[in-house]
């Protein structure tokens, strides 16, 4: 066929379809005017005609219109038509720029703030997210170590009544809070969820998380201060070596086990102690050895302790107490590595003494001089016997 005939023919195609060649030719016909014919049976055959018109125009609006092609036998049909017109000399025209991904939503801007461990386990958790109206989602959280979740609510609170908060918490609780990497502090408080069951509204934290953060939460683990660096393996024995220090921390004085756990390990000691059988004072501290063991492990589990410790370290190097951080994390380093020796290590040892201390009180003035030694001398000898304390 002529391209004279292949041109009329087009034409005459185009013209049953409402289009002019010329038009198209000439570049006067827009894709919005064509891109409802390409959705239509009478695709290929308008991609065919279009191919009988070399012009740049009509390059372009084949290109154009490919994304509007209802089915792969279209698309081709035009890729073909582009293919011809290329091979009679009109350049194939670069694809239409692609629009962009949608732009995603920003994730608010969350702020985390925690505090150290107290003797029961708990620590409490600010999570705030800044509302567009002014003020401040707050989310308080009370997790323990090991129970997990105690209770958490989500209050609106403007600045002033934030402030107001913090400042009476410090001053009537002693409660002192440091910033932390929210997501840290939202992935403790999924794990916390998780460990006491959820369920009830007053420990459910997943029924408020959706409205801090879409993210999903990472892995659990204890916040990481910049403020220390880890220390190596001498250092951290000679840290634990004089972590009885620790216990002039102010955030150590509450860490008591409660006087119904400890009495019965003190039971055992005054029992031992009573006892008519007269043994040597080698024999009575390796006795006194043993119950000491036993009340570490109950009283003081090295994995919680452990635990506990690190999130404590968190508190004291974001408080400009870098040296007791280091200190703590070694302890807790230790009680991980080697959980069998815990009683052995200064600072548990410590607990221990103070934890009994007040129901051996009642060792009489008369035992000091007595060849058999007691527990509470055996207790007041190991304490007298390390070096002294400092509070920070």
């Amino acid at each position: 066929m002529s391209t004279r005939r292949a041109e009329e023919e087009a034409a005459a195609t185009l013209a049953r379809l409402g289009l002019d060649a010329e038009a198209l030719r000439a570049g006067r016909v827009d894709v919005v005017r064509v891109a409802p014919l390409m959705a239509g049976s009478d695709a290929a055959a308008l991609a065919a005609a279009l191919g009988e018109l070399p012009s740049p125009a009509v390059a372009e609006l084949l290109a154009a219109l490919e994304p509007h092609a209802r089915d792969r036998a279209a698309r081709k049909a035009i890729r073909r038509t582009l293919y011809r017109l290329a091979q009679r000399g009109v350049p194939r025209p670069p694809p239409p720029p692609t629009a962009p991904p949608p732009a995603r939503a920003a994730e608010p801007v969350v702020e985390g703030l925690v505090s150290a461990v107290d003797g029961r386990g708990d620590r409490l958790v600010w999570l705030l997210r800044a509302l567009p109206t002014g003020g401040s989602l707050l989310v308080t959280a009370q997790l323990n170590e090991p129970e997990g979740l105690r209770d958490v609510h989500a209050a609106e609170l403007g600045r002033k009544a934030l402030r107001a908060l913090r400042e009476r918490l410090e001053r009537e609780a002693g409660l002192r809070l440091v910033p932390a990497e929210w997501r840290t502090l939202d992935a403790l408080l999924v794990e916390a969820h998780e460990r006491a069951g959820g369920g009830e509204r007053e420990r459910d934290y997943l029924r408020v998380r959706p409205r801090l953060t879409g993210e999903p939460p990472a892995a659990a683990s204890e916040p990481v201060s910049a403020r220390v660096a880890p220390a190596g393996a001498e250092e951290s024995a000679a840290l634990v070596a004089g972590s009885a220090a620790l216990l002039g921390e102010r955030e150590f004085e509450t860490w008591w086990p409660t006087p119904e756990a400890a009495a019965p390990f003190a039971g055992e000691i005054a029992a031992a102690r009573e006892s008519p059988l007269v043994v040597s004072r080698l024999a009575q501290e390796d006795r006194l050895r043993e119950i000491l063991r036993r009340t570490a492990r109950a009283l003081f589990p090295p994995a919680v302790l452990a635990r506990r410790l690190a999130g404590t370290a968190y508190v004291l190097a974001e408080t400009a107490r870098p040296a007791a951080a280091r200190q703590a994390l070694a302890v807790a380093g230790a009680l991980a590595a080697r959980p069998e020796d815990a009683a052995d290590i200064p600072f548990v040892a410590a607990l221990v003494e103070r934890a009994l201390a007040g129901l051996l009180a009642r060792d009489s003035e008369e035992q000091r001089g007595a060849l058999v030694v007691t527990p509470g001398q055996f207790l007041r000898d190991r304490a007298s016997s390390r070096p002294g304390r400092t509070r920070g």
